[in-house]
């Protein structure tokens, strides 16, 4: 007997953010710090997962929803490196902030041509 009931909004929402967040975050993570460019470095399969996401979320749950999500998976990926490798060394990462915006509106931009398509 099949369950007819639909999908929790709640958690497809976080399971594609916790997945877009993991196939990400790994290659981004891999690159050695004095080889990082940001946001060359999420170009690629980073840039890939947010677009998908961003559609599959905005024809499933709605246009907004769908953005905001997947928007926010690359700056969290990138937090999740700048709060490591600030813990490990603290001089390192003095310019956060900035890669910070630079790559919220990166997510932004994909997630919002990704939610335009689904």
């Amino acid at each position: 007997m099949k369950d007819a009931r639909p999908p929790d909004a709640r958690s497809a929402l976080i399971g594609a953010f916790l997945l877009g967040f993991a196939v990400a975050g790994i290659p981004f993570w891999r690159i050695p710090y004095s080889a990082l460019v940001v946001p060359d470095a999420f170009y690629g399969i980073g840039v890939g997962v947010v677009f998908v996401a961003a559609a599959v979320l905005a024809y499933r749950h709605g246009a907004l929803k769908g953005l905001l999500c997947a928007a926010l998976v690359l700056p969290a990926v990138l937090m999740a490196r700048v709060i490591v490798e600030s813990v490990l060394d603290p001089t390192r990462h003095n310019l956060w902030p900035l890669a910070l915006a630079i790559v919220l509106v990166l997510g932004l931009v994909v997630a919002g041509a990704g939610a335009a398509c689904g």
